[in-house]
């Protein structure tokens, strides 16, 4: 029987931001946001099967929000 070893890697450290702005009671909301700011690529996890997977972290992702409430 193989034994595996224990999965250990750097620590990681993401960072997210958001900025919106709403309007007319609520009934509206604009935002922009950003996700993993700090943009690091480490492998965060794996699978000891056959072929040893491993798998990172989502890269920098940006975007824009809207929202209308009725």
């Amino acid at each position: 029987m193989c034994k595996s070893v224990k999965f250990t890697a750097a620590p990681l450290l993401e960072g997210g931001l958001r900025v919106g702005y709403n309007w007319n009671n609520g009934k509206y909301e604009a935002a922009v946001f950003a996700r993993n700011i700090t943009n690091p690529v480490r492998e965060t996890g794996g699978v000891d099967f056959n072929n040893l997977t491993g798998f990172i972290n989502d890269p920098r992702t940006y975007g824009v929000q809207f929202k209308a409430s009725f």
